[in-house]
């Protein structure tokens, strides 16, 4: 085997993707990148065409140093070597590794946080192996190495790399890499690329502790990149779809189908007569047993839509509509749309319905043919029933609504948005005497071929489960069956 020194390794420095210079009028520079920004303050003349040089692309450190010597300014370097370090961990600037001169791979920080300081190299105590929370996928400049435990992003520039990410996956040992025609990686770029994967904890020797085993790599995936601190993703309310699409309607179109207007309460006489606040968060439980003696009736199922949510008012934000209901919503989207599957209600045939909220009606979207019926038996399966619910609540979104204006969290406050839909239907079902129970999941593709809606247009995101109160009712007093 051919023996690489380390001369053979280098490294290049830039600024990250997105980062600007502005120079003010003071004299002071700063950087900003997307809504955060970094002030400077006034550089030495012989440290300015530092910044200059890493704006302008890849440069190596050596490139750097003779920029600053090139103003005559020796004592200066300790100033550069500061501002390197300064930009490094605050996450400005990406770093390439080389090998003969030639780019193997680029970290670049996808975090404001720094990274913390890297704990002195040891031996791994195991076998090194890539992550199960790592993930390859293509990043419209090549392939992205990425992890939600990661402070950066990996980009892969050379298919030595890409073959000892392939051995570290597998357990495959250099030999086995050899028979299977893969890119010879010689032990100097190796034990690199190695580090830098163990170092941002693409790879590791360990993640059999708790804090590690208990996280799927979806969720943990999920709550990395809604959340702002560990992607560079557009975040938040950026309007992102206002020049692509007119945002969607605030009310989902009516079907055309045939339609049942509801019962509407007198809200005066229920602010007169029904139980206190107090009464309804202490009383209120999970009940999973109805009374198929004395079912629901229309008049009561009208009753708690109207309660739980109706739209009370419109208005209107530029050119997108918005509108009010007895629950919050973010941004005031409601993208939130409630199908009643019925099984048993008195004076009404059974079958899946949507429910108008403007209109404060349920529209016929198909009878209790087998897809209908498959949803009724799912929730009967998720609540430990004997017998299927009177009435399933699906929980359907347009995601178009809140992912209009929102950007990388906008899916993660869908969910907040069922959560108190959930706690709203709960209170209401407690105030008029009803058996409610909210489900931990359900099937979307069910729910698609059931109502016949396109699965990323409109798709399920929770189920609630209602019916009439049996005396001695079953109830999970924690919340959500397991």
């Amino acid at each position: 085997m051919t023996t690489m020194v380390k001369a053979d390794l280098g490294e290049q420095l830039m600024l990250s993707r997105g980062v600007r210079v502005e120079r003010r009028d003071g004299g002071t520079t700063a950087l900003y990148r997307d809504r955060r920004g970094i002030v400077l303050g006034r550089l030495d003349p012989a440290i300015d065409p530092v910044v200059d040089l890493l704006a302008s692309g890849a440069c190596t450190q050596d490139q750097l140093t003779a920029a600053v010597l090139e103003a005559g300014e020796e004592l200066r370097l300790i100033d550069m070597h500061l501002l390197l370090l300064r930009l490094r961990a605050g996450g400005w600037l990406d770093r390439t590794l080389t090998f003969g001169g030639t780019p193997v791979l680029t970290i670049r920080p996808v975090s404001p946080h720094p990274a913390p300081t890297p704990a002195p190299r040891r031996p791994p105590a195991g076998p090194v192996r890539l992550s199960r929370f790592a993930l390859l996928r293509y990043g419209g400049d090549g392939l992205v190495l990425e992890s939600p435990l990661a402070h950066v992003a990996v980009l892969l520039r050379d298919p030595r790399v890409l073959a000892l990410i392939a051995t570290l996956a597998t357990g495959a040992q250099a030999a086995d890499a050899a028979e299977q025609d893969m890119p010879f990686c010689p032990d100097e770029l190796r034990d690199a690329v190695t580090a830098v994967l163990l170092e941002h904890s693409f790879a590791t020797d360990g993640e059999d502790d708790f804090a590690h085993l208990m996280w799927a790599p979806h969720e943990l995936w999920f709550h990395a990149r809604s959340r702002a601190g560990r992607h560079d993703l557009p975040y938040g309310g950026t309007y992102w779809a206002d020049e692509l699409a007119d945002p969607p309607p605030v009310v989902r179109p009516g079907r055309g189908t045939p339609a049942i207007l509801l019962f509407r309460p007198d809200l005066t006489a229920l602010r007169r007569d029904d139980p206190t606040l107090t009464a309804v968060l202490e009383d209120r439980r999970s009940i999973r047993e109805h009374d198929q003696s004395a079912p629901l009736t229309l008049r009561q199922l009208g009753e708690f839509l109207f309660r739980a949510a109706r739209v009370r008012h419109t208005m209107r934000e530029g050119r997108n509509e918005l509108s009010d209901r007895p629950y919050p919503s973010g941004g005031a989207c409601h993208e939130l749309e409630i199908y009643p599957v019925v099984r048993n209600v008195e004076g009404l045939e059974p079958g899946l319905y949507h429910y108008d909220p403007a209109g404060h009606r349920l529209e016929t979207v198909a009878g209790p043919d087998r897809p209908v019926a498959a949803l009724s038996e799912l929730a009967r399966i998720s609540s430990l029933m004997t017998t299927p619910p009177q009435v399933t609540l699906v929980i359907a979104a347009r995601p178009g609504r809140v992912m209009w204006k929102y950007q990388s969290m906008a899916y993660a406050l869908t969910l907040k948005h069922v959560g108190v839909l959930y706690q709203v239907m709960y209170s209401v079902a407690t105030a008029m005497g009803l058996a409610a129970c909210a489900l931990g999941g359900g099937d979307s593709d069910a729910f698609a071929a059931a109502a016949g809606l396109g699965y990323l247009e409109e798709t399920s995101v929770g189920e609630f489960i209602l019916g009439s109160r049996c005396a001695d009712g079953k109830r999970l007093d924690d919340g959500l069956p397991a």
